[in-house]
C-alpha cells in the first residue's frame, strides 16, 4: 500500500515530522511519501490561511496522487479535505477528522489542546462542523508565542502537557487530542503521563486511510461526492486543470 501525506503548509521540516510519525504507526507493508504545499503560509493558524491551504492541497494531490492508494491531508482543520474527496478517486483522510472520530470511540467528552489562541476558535468550529460540539469539553491553547514552529514538538512539550492535564482535571475530558501537524508524535511520547487516552491526528489518520484502502470502497457515482462535471478553468496548474476538465 502507498499513502501520500500532504502537508498543506510550506514548511518542509514539518512535513518531515509528520512523515516520521506516519511511518511509526503505518503497517510494515505501507509506504509513506510526503509532499509539501508549493504556496501558502509557514503554518496554518486561521480561516484565511486554511482557505489558501485548501487550494494548495488540491494542487499537490492533482500533481502527485497518481499511483497512490490513499492520501492524508496533514494539517489540523483539514483544509481542502472535502474538496479533495470530490476530485480524487482514492480515499482521502484528514488528521483532525480522524482524531475526532477516534476520540468518539474512546470517551464521551474530549478536549483539544493546541499551540496558539488563534487556533482555539477555528478548532471549535471544526468540531461543530462534524456535529460533535456536544462532545467537546474544551479547546485549550498556549498563551505564549511560538518562536520556532519547526521545534514546537521539543520546545512546547511541557506546557502542552500541562494543558492536557488541566483539560482532564478541570474540564473532565475523557480523551485529549493534541492539535497541530508540527507536534505530530508528541502524543505518543506524553501518553504515559496522562490518565486518559491522548491522541495525535497523524497517528489516527494513517490507520484510517489504510482501513479504507482495505475495504476497497468504489468511488461514488451519485451524491455530493460523485466526481463533478467537467468545465472550463483558468489560472490553475496543468495537473489540477486536467482534474477539473476530466469527466
Amino acid at each position: 500500500m502507498k499513502l501520500l501525506l500532504v502537508n498543506p503548509n510550506i514548511t518542509e521540516a514539518i512535513t518531515a515530522v509528520m512523515v516520521e510519525e506516519a511511518r511509526r504507526v503505518a503497517a510494515p507493508e505501507t509506504e509513506i511519501v510526503g509532499a509539501t504545499a508549493a504556496f501558502g503560509t509557514l503554518y496554518i493558524e486561521n480561516r484565511a490561511e486554511a482557505a489558501i491551504a485548501a487550494h494548495a492541497v488540491l494542487e499537490v494531490l492533482a500533481e502527485h496522487v497518481d499511483g497512490f492508494d490513499a492520501a492524508v491531508v496533514a494539517a489540523f482543520g483539514d483544509p481542502g479535505l472535502v474538496a479533495a474527496r470530490e476530485l480524487m478517486d482514492i480515499p482521502v483522510t484528514g488528521i483532525s477528522e480522524s482524531a475526532l472520530l477516534t476520540a468518539w470511540t474512546l470517551g464521551r467528552r474530549f478536549s483539544i489542546v493546541c499551540m496558539t489562541a488563534r487556533l482555539r476558535t477555528w478548532y471549535a468550529e471544526c468540531v461543530a462542523e462534524h456535529g460533535l460540539a456536544a462532545r467537546l469539553a474544551s479547546v485549550r491553547a498556549l498563551d505564549v508565542p511560538v518562536t520556532d514552529i519547526t521545534r514546537a514538538r521539543e520546545e512546547l512539550a511541557e506546557p502542552l502537557l500541562a494543558l492536557c492535564q488541566r483539560a482532564v482535571v478541570e474540564d473532565e475530558a475523557e480523551v485529549v487530542i493534541l492539535g497541530g501537524g508540527p507536534i505530530a508524535g508528541l502524543a505518543h511520547r506524553l501518553a504515559h503521563q496522562l490518565p486518559v487516552p491522548l491522541l495525535d491526528g497523524v497517528s489516527c489518520a494513517v490507520p484510517m486511510a489504510e482501513m479504507l484502502v482495505r475495504l476497497q470502497v468504489r468511488p461514488p457515482t451519485q451524491g455530493s461526492f460523485a466526481r463533478p462535471r467537467s468545465k472550463p478553468a483558468k489560472g490553475l496548474s496543468p495537473a489540477l486543470t486536467a482534474r477539473i476538465h476530466r469527466d
